[in-house]
């Protein structure tokens, strides 16, 4: 056998009719390699006797002997003795094509008792390479066993790959969600799944995920996280502000760097909105922001001004009308006393907020979207 092209939930290709001795897995899709790869092991291996008759190995340290070596070691209790080697894609290196036609001598000679999956992850311009690895390795593959090809799946394939992950956890997801879901993530299959993940999680109990709901969760770069993080804060959304909390942490795993960011724009925001407030109950309409009379004018900082972003007026206005003064007073309370603790500055009087610079984040999350006061 030459060539498989591996298709998402068909994994029985790769063993039917027979299971083959060796397979190297390739192409632009890791996700689909990594499932090609689980399913070889279940189907191989008796999980009673994993410890002995699976290994797993990195190319970036075993040499064409510790491999072969490996997989020429007689079962324990499983049929066949599994060896899975990841970043063989190293070995397309010309420092490392030594290695590479040893293992191509050695794979030749591999008994009835082994399989060897090789595993090269996706590199830039993956779709135009010619090789798995190298020509003397894919030769020696294809003698034996099988390259394994992990395209990208595209257009309606990929539309219909998001359906039917949707549903495997148990939910719908309509078309046009499904379409922009891609046009905002892309084509890769596993950050897909990822925010699959996200909007399962977000929907609830809801059984359908909608185009609003991606339009909602799903953000194409950090900035939009963090931007969608704010908004979701200031409208109380509090399930969909500490879902896109966590992700911007996802981001930037260091807290240090995301809270500075986060309390600076979201005290901004307050400030915006209790601005529109004031004006609202002057009776100015938010279409008169950019030239206001002087006596108003004054009255208004002049760093923040709302007039510079008049454009968002109109949205500011509106969601101010959901904010008491009080409840404005509070929330830049929250973010100064929040900001202290993180800076070391955490006390008796600190309420919530201590040491743990993410905890105080999802504990501000908590505070600003009204969660403990609605406890309370």
């Amino acid at each position: 056998m030459a060539e498989i092209n591996y298709r998402m939930g068909a994994a029985s290709a790769l063993w039917k009719p027979t299971l083959l001795p060796v397979y190297a897995l390739f192409g632009e899709e890791d996700r689909m390699k990594e499932e090609a790869v689980a399913a070889i092991i279940k189907h191989v291996v008796d999980p009673d006797f994993a410890d002995f008759d699976l290994e797993k190995l990195s190319a970036s340290d075993a040499t064409a002997d510790t491999i072969l070596a490996a997989v020429g070691q007689v079962p324990f209790g499983s049929e066949r003795r599994l060896v899975v080697v990841q970043g063989m894609e190293q070995w397309r290196d010309r420092g490392k094509q030594s290695e590479a036609e040893r293992l191509a001598e050695g794979i030749a000679r591999l008994s009835d008792s082994a399989c060897l999956v090789l595993v090269a992850a996706a590199e830039e311009e993956e779709e135009k390479r010619k090789t798995a690895v190298t020509v003397k390795l894919d030769n020696a593959v294809k003698k034996i066993g099988a390259l394994v090809a992990c395209r990208a799946i595209k257009g309606e394939n990929l539309i219909t790959w998001v359906t039917e992950r949707v549903q495997q956890e148990g939910k719908r997801i309509v078309p046009a969600a499904a379409e922009q879901l891609i046009g905002a993530i892309g084509t890769e299959m596993r950050p897909l799944e990822q925010e699959i993940l996200k909007l399962v999680s977000y929907v609830g109990e809801r059984p359908t995920i909608t185009a609003q709901d991606v339009g909602l969760i799903v953000a194409s770069s950090p900035e939009d996280v963090m931007f969608t993080t704010i908004d979701a804060i200031t409208r109380r959304q509090t399930d969909r502000a500490l879902l896109l909390l966590n992700e911007l942490h996802h981001y930037d795993p260091k807290p240090q760097a995301v809270a500075p960011k986060l309390l600076a724009l979201l005290s901004r925001q307050y400030r915006m909105l209790w601005q529109a407030k004031f004006l609202a109950e002057k009776r100015v309409n938010p279409r008169e922001v950019r030239a206001l009379p002087p006596d108003l004018a004054a009255e208004l900082p002049s760093e923040g001004n709302i007039a510079a972003i008049a454009f968002k007026a109109a949205d500011l206005f509106a969601l101010s009308r959901n904010y008491t003064w009080d409840e404005l007073t509070h929330a830049l309370d929250q973010l100064l006393i929040c900001d202290l603790a993180n800076k070391g500055g955490a006390t008796d009087e600190s309420g919530p907020f201590g040491s743990d610079l993410t905890a105080n984040l999802q504990m501000l999350v908590m505070e600003l979207t009204g969660t403990f006061r609605k406890r309370g």
